[in-house]
């Protein structure tokens, strides 16, 4: 358990408190936290689409603790295109693969009975069905660990260099 909660603080958040929550259920943890890998180690989807992602579940859900933290590996790269995908999602900045998958996971966490098939469509002419699967498979696995952080009402860890005493429903 050290050695992951290690991790969270040097590789992946620069934050322990989520994978310390979870920390309360060991075998869980470490199963959540291989599925975590798996997915940032993907072949199809690249860590910085998948932080896209996960930021703009943040935003759609008001997770505070989700949208303060971010994932360290990826967090430069991100940064000039954060302001894209809060509120508007703004095409222009980002590439087509991006826009798509932020936008996949902003109607799969608001409005998913509302996802058309032309979506789908626009979605099979640039990523293949393996790929579809999987970022809806990393979407709703963000959305169930968004609302784990938010019913817990999740803070940052004081060791953190993140602001601490957050607030929920975050409002940017």
């Amino acid at each position: 358990m050290n050695e992951l909660l290690q991790e969270a603080e040097n590789d992946w958040y620069g934050d322990t408190a989520f994978f310390g929550a979870m920390a309360h259920q060991p075998d869980l943890f470490k199963q959540i936290v291989s599925l975590l890998r798996e997915f940032s180690q993907s072949k199809h989807i690249d860590p910085e689409t998948l932080e896209l992602i996960r930021l703009k579940i943040a935003e759609a859900h008001q997770c505070a603790y989700c949208s303060t933290v971010r994932t360290q590996k990826v967090r430069e790269e991100v940064a000039p295109k954060e302001e894209a995908i809060f509120g508007d999602i703004d095409a222009d900045t980002l590439t087509q693969r991006e826009y798509l998958a932020v936008y996949l996971a902003e109607q799969l966490s608001e409005t998913p009975h509302q996802i058309t098939d032309e979506f789908f469509g626009d979605l099979r002419e640039v990523y293949s069905e393996a790929e579809i699967s999987e970022l809806l498979l990393f979407i709703s696995m963000e959305i169930g660990l968004d609302r784990f952080c938010i019913a817990l009402e999740l803070d940052t860890a004081d060791a953190s260099s993140y602001p601490d005493d957050l607030v929920y429903p975050y409002e940017r």
